[in-house]
Protein backbone atom coordinates (compact mmCIF):
# COMPACT_ATOMS: atom_id res chain seq x y z
CA UNK A 1 0.00 0.00 0.00
CA UNK A 2 1.19 3.58 -1.02
CA UNK A 3 2.13 6.01 1.84
CA UNK A 4 0.32 9.58 2.40
CA UNK A 5 0.80 11.55 -0.30
CA UNK A 6 3.42 14.49 1.07
CA UNK A 7 2.66 18.03 -1.02
CA UNK A 8 6.25 20.09 -1.21
CA UNK A 9 5.65 23.76 -1.81
CA UNK A 10 7.39 25.44 -4.76
CA UNK A 11 10.51 26.74 -3.54
CA UNK A 12 10.67 30.54 -3.86
CA UNK A 13 12.30 32.30 -7.22
CA UNK A 14 15.73 33.20 -6.04
CA UNK A 15 18.63 35.15 -7.42
CA UNK A 16 21.35 33.04 -8.62
CA UNK A 17 24.40 35.48 -6.88
CA UNK A 18 27.88 35.58 -8.78
CA UNK A 19 26.52 34.35 -11.90
CA UNK A 20 27.11 37.33 -14.24
CA UNK A 21 29.08 35.82 -17.51
CA UNK A 22 30.09 37.46 -21.18
CA UNK A 23 27.08 36.75 -22.13
CA UNK A 24 25.37 38.93 -19.67
CA UNK A 25 27.00 42.06 -21.40
CA UNK A 26 24.68 42.62 -24.47
CA UNK A 27 21.98 41.92 -22.75
CA UNK A 28 22.79 44.43 -20.02
CA UNK A 29 24.33 46.53 -22.23
CA UNK A 30 20.85 47.15 -24.00
CA UNK A 31 19.48 47.57 -21.06
CA UNK A 32 21.56 50.42 -20.56
CA UNK A 33 20.69 52.09 -23.93
CA UNK A 34 16.99 51.41 -23.54
CA UNK A 35 16.93 53.50 -20.29
CA UNK A 36 19.63 56.15 -21.12
CA UNK A 37 18.30 56.97 -24.38
CA UNK A 38 15.69 57.88 -26.20
CA UNK A 39 12.44 58.42 -25.38
CA UNK A 40 13.11 57.37 -21.96
CA UNK A 41 16.33 58.56 -20.69
CA UNK A 42 14.53 61.77 -19.59
CA UNK A 43 12.04 59.39 -17.40
CA UNK A 44 14.47 57.19 -16.12
CA UNK A 45 16.66 60.66 -14.52
CA UNK A 46 13.21 61.39 -12.78
CA UNK A 47 12.96 58.32 -11.49
CA UNK A 48 17.01 58.48 -10.28
CA UNK A 49 16.10 62.11 -8.55
CA UNK A 50 12.45 61.08 -7.31
CA UNK A 51 10.71 63.53 -9.69
CA UNK A 52 8.79 61.18 -11.34
CA UNK A 53 6.11 62.63 -13.95
CA UNK A 54 3.03 61.20 -14.31
CA UNK A 55 3.95 60.46 -17.66
CA UNK A 56 6.84 58.41 -16.96
CA UNK A 57 5.21 56.07 -14.77
CA UNK A 58 3.62 53.67 -17.01
CA UNK A 59 6.51 53.08 -18.89
CA UNK A 60 9.17 52.55 -17.01
CA UNK A 61 7.05 50.38 -15.12
CA UNK A 62 6.94 48.38 -18.37
CA UNK A 63 10.14 48.67 -19.11
CA UNK A 64 11.46 47.06 -16.01
CA UNK A 65 8.60 44.89 -16.10
CA UNK A 66 10.38 43.31 -19.21
CA UNK A 67 13.91 43.69 -17.38
CA UNK A 68 12.45 42.05 -14.88
CA UNK A 69 10.82 39.16 -16.91
CA UNK A 70 14.71 38.26 -18.59
CA UNK A 71 15.91 37.84 -15.27
CA UNK A 72 13.08 35.53 -14.03
CA UNK A 73 13.57 33.40 -17.12
CA UNK A 74 17.48 33.36 -16.21
CA UNK A 75 18.31 35.58 -19.48
CA UNK A 76 20.24 37.82 -17.53
CA UNK A 77 22.06 37.56 -14.59
CA UNK A 78 19.59 38.80 -11.66
CA UNK A 79 22.87 39.59 -9.20
CA UNK A 80 23.98 42.02 -12.68
CA UNK A 81 21.17 43.13 -12.42
CA UNK A 82 20.93 43.99 -8.44
CA UNK A 83 24.09 45.28 -8.17
CA UNK A 84 23.72 48.05 -11.24
CA UNK A 85 19.87 49.33 -10.50
CA UNK A 86 17.90 49.82 -7.07
CA UNK A 87 15.41 47.43 -9.12
CA UNK A 88 13.42 47.81 -4.89
CA UNK A 89 13.48 51.22 -4.73
CA UNK A 90 12.01 51.88 -8.54
CA UNK A 91 9.45 49.68 -7.38
CA UNK A 92 8.52 51.33 -4.20
CA UNK A 93 8.36 54.94 -6.51
CA UNK A 94 6.10 53.25 -8.99
CA UNK A 95 3.63 50.78 -6.99
CA UNK A 96 1.00 53.50 -6.72
CA UNK A 97 0.84 53.95 -10.60
CA UNK A 98 1.02 50.23 -11.23
CA UNK A 99 -1.84 49.64 -8.82
CA UNK A 100 -4.10 52.26 -10.70
CA UNK A 101 -2.84 50.37 -14.11
CA UNK A 102 -3.37 47.12 -12.38
CA UNK A 103 -7.30 48.30 -11.48
CA UNK A 104 -7.49 50.11 -14.78
CA UNK A 105 -6.79 46.61 -17.24
CA UNK A 106 -8.28 44.48 -14.33
CA UNK A 107 -5.31 42.30 -14.31
CA UNK A 108 -3.70 41.62 -11.06
CA UNK A 109 -0.96 40.12 -12.24
CA UNK A 110 0.27 43.01 -14.88
CA UNK A 111 3.75 44.11 -13.86
CA UNK A 112 4.41 41.07 -11.20
CA UNK A 113 7.21 40.01 -12.63
CA UNK A 114 9.03 43.94 -11.40
CA UNK A 115 7.58 43.04 -8.31
CA UNK A 116 9.13 39.83 -7.52
CA UNK A 117 12.10 41.04 -8.57
CA UNK A 118 12.03 43.76 -6.48
CA UNK A 119 11.29 41.61 -3.05
CA UNK A 120 14.22 39.36 -4.78
CA UNK A 121 16.37 43.41 -4.89
CA UNK A 122 15.92 43.93 -1.28
CA UNK A 123 16.75 40.70 -0.22
CA UNK A 124 20.38 41.03 -2.13
CA UNK A 125 21.12 44.31 -1.16
CA UNK A 126 20.09 42.90 2.57
CA UNK A 127 22.38 40.10 1.94
CA UNK A 128 25.20 41.97 1.32
CA UNK A 129 27.31 44.72 3.04
CA UNK A 130 28.02 48.30 1.23
CA UNK A 131 31.41 47.73 -0.88
CA UNK A 132 32.44 50.75 0.56
CA UNK A 133 33.13 51.76 3.96
CA UNK A 134 33.38 54.77 5.41
CA UNK A 135 36.72 55.98 6.76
Amino acid sequence: MAGPAVHKPASRLGPSFGTATQEDLEPFLGIMRVLHGDPLGTSFNNLLLQELQPEDEAALAHVFEEISTLAIHRLISEDLLFDAFAIDHYWDQLRTSVDSLRQKWENPKMFENFEAMAGLARDYRDARPPKLTRR
